[in-house]
């Protein structure tokens, strides 16, 4: 099928006034030939920019993204009426069927207006409908989004006849629910928290700490394994003759140590941030100029703006060492060529990944654990193995931090490796983190006094073919005087210190 590409651009082009001494940079089609986009940029400014994207078939607007400098713009003391008669005739222009739109929230952050529009059915939004928007504080729409959904788009539901009592729900989540120690870096910009700079501490957390139950059947819509992180063990070291202290001391052995042959490889870029080096290599062979693509399409838009990140992906191995410690923190290996089928197991693979991390984290067993596997690894053959090893210091993990090992299957050649810092861990093991002083028992009775339980609508994609609107509860956590059911992000109780039984809140 063939489309005027001329008849859309003039479209774009009438959306917004684009300054005339802005140049057309990309015109494409994208969204598996769906969607028509165009960016503007000036000529002077990478960081000014016009984009705008247009359903091919019948030229709806879908996306509008507009970063330009900020004029000296007076904020202007408006009403919420005002704003959403602005709103309104946005769409009105833009989106023919906005007038299923019945629900809208909107906030007010710094200087910008974040206004959503969604569909509803008993008073609750329907996910995948409607749209967002963002005005500046001279009132312009700067950001348009189309929630329209590239998947199948679900009927729309009706409000059932019956549903489960509120506080039978509660006492399920609550039996169900343990909290547990964990080891978790603070940070002022995202927690309520005295003080400025980010901080370690030792606190208990819920788990699980979000559930999603159907409010027809009262069951959970995916069961409590789908919340929680898979259980682990420890590591019991394996024999070798290598020792405890690293034995990669500068960057030439660290080569040779990840079988990086200066015959094959040249060293392409590198890079030192401060805190870590980071290192690209090129198989020699294929250290050449691109072929130039169509000046305007996606291709060479992406080339221009990010060609230096486009080559880091294709570089053939990238290392990262730390330069406090000196030990390896990252390290990936492209796939120049297809590989020959799978030839080892899953447990031949880990012998591969121990012997890696006793190379470049002798010490692994004292920090790491390792997660228990799910279900039969060995069922089906895979191109790569996958170890994830939690970060523990006793017996207490370090919330979000986990070392990964991929290993080839048939040549069983480590292709990445994720690490942490181990100035981190040193750090750490210095604190005395092992002692809490409340118990869990106490920080639950803390936790569970401000559990609420919200209604929301959920899009289930189990049939991709068939998706389905299901009404649920889900546990929130507000303070008393905040207490709101409202489906928008409301900031949540996330921990207790375990030490005085601070309460930590998300901050808005």
């Amino acid at each position: 099928m063939s489309f005027d590409y001329g008849e859309l651009r003039t479209t774009a082009k009438a959306i917004v006034q684009i300054p005339e001494h802005y140049r057309l940079a990309m015109e494409d089609n994208t969204r598996d030939e769906q969607e028509r986009s165009f960016i503007w940029e000036d000529p002077g400014k990478d960081d000014c920019q016009i984009e705008i994207i247009l359903d091919i078939e019948t030229g709806q607007l879908i996306n509008l993204n507009i970063d330009m400098e900020a004029k000296d713009l007076v904020d202007q003391d408006c009403s919420a009426e005002e704003v959403r008669a602005i709103t309104d005739a946005f769409l009105a222009n833009h989106t023919p069927d906005y007038d299923a739109f019945t629900w809208v929230n909107s906030e007010e952050k710094g200087n910008l207006q974040f206004i959503t529009y969604r569909e509803e059915v008993g008073g609750l939004p329907l996910p995948d409908t409607g749209c967002r928007m963002t005005l500046d504080s001279g009132l312009n729409v700067i950001r348009y989004q189309l929630e329209k959904s590239r998947r199948k788009a679900a009927p729309k539901p009706e409000w059932p006849g019956i549903i489960v009592d509120v506080e039978t729900v509660r006492q399920q989540v609550l039996k169900d629910m343990r909290m547990e120690l964990t080891i978790v870096a603070l940070y002022p910009s995202m927690y309520e928290m005295e003080g400025t700079e980010p901080e370690y501490r030792l606190v208990y957390e819920p788990i699980p700490g979000h559930r999603l139950i159907d409010a027809i059947t009262g069951v959970d819509l995916f069961g409590i394994k789908h919340y929680v992180m898979p259980s682990s063990l420890p590591i019991t070291h394996m024999e070798s003759d290598i020792s405890d202290e690293p034995t990669i001391k500068d960057s030439a052995t660290l080569e040779i140590e990840l079988g990086i042959d200066p015959e094959l490889y040249v060293l392409e870029k590198s890079k030192d941030d401060g805190e870590r080096i980071k290192r690209l290599y090129k198989f020699r062979a294929e250290v050449a100029e691109d072929p130039e693509s169509e000046a305007l399409s996606v291709d060479a838009y992406m080339k221009r703006k990010w060609g230096d990140s486009l080559r880091n992906l294709e570089a053939s191995f990238m290392i990262q060492v730390e330069k406090s410690t000196g030990r390896l923190v990252g390290f990936h290996r492209s796939q120049r060529k297809k590989e020959a089928a799978p030839s080892l197991t899953r447990e031949q693979c880990w012998e591969k990944a121990e012997q890696f991390l006793q190379q470049v984290f002798p010490d692994y067993t004292s920090y790491l654990q390792i997660e228990v596997d799910q279900e039969d690894m060995d069922r089906q053959p895979r191109e790569r193995e996958f170890f994830y090893l939690p970060v523990y210091i006793g017996n207490i993990p370090v919330n979000h931090e986990r070392v990964m090992v991929s290993v080839s299957t048939s040549t069983g050649k480590i292709c990445v490796y994720m690490g942490v810092s181990y100035e981190m861990l040193r750090e750490l093991e210095e604190r005395n983190f092992l002692y809490p002083t409340l118990t869990a028992e106490k920080a639950f009775g803390l936790y569970s006094e401000y559990v609420r339980f919200r209604l929301r609508w959920f899009k289930d994609l189990e049939d991709e073919d068939l998706p389905v609107y299901r009404l649920l509860y889900e546990p929130i956590t507000t303070r008393r005087n905040e207490f709101s059911l409202d489906a928008g992000c409301n900031p949540g109780l996330r921990y207790i210190d375990a030490c005085n039984g601070e309460l930590i809140w998300e901050r808005r």
